[in-house]
């Protein structure tokens, strides 16, 4: 599944291995990053690559009143991310 996800996505296999992560799990960047030991600002980047792709999704909330706004990301709902995988794939077969 990795390979036809990075095949279909142009993925990297660092992208993927955000993507998998964010299918059991939902995080801020600093969370998916320390978590899986990578740099922020480089997680930062696969998410905005992974959201131009429809794979996953961000919603926005604020912490307290003075502390501002940040990101929680998660993939689409499953079932969502299932059809997309499989409607890439029939696109790209032709």
């Amino acid at each position: 599944m990795k390979q036809l996800l990075k095949t279909l996505y142009n993925l990297s296999g660092s992208e993927t291995e955000v993507l998998y992560y964010l299918c059991n799990n939902e995080g801020r960047t600093s969370e998916i990053a320390e978590k899986l030991g990578k740099d922020r600002t480089t997680v930062q980047r696969y998410l905005s690559k992974l959201m131009g792709t429809g794979l996953i999704e961000r919603r926005s909330e604020t912490e307290g009143s003075d502390r501002g706004r940040y990101y929680i990301y998660r993939t689409t709902d499953k079932q969502d991310l299932k059809q997309k995988v499989k409607d890439r794939m029939q696109r790209w077969e032709r």
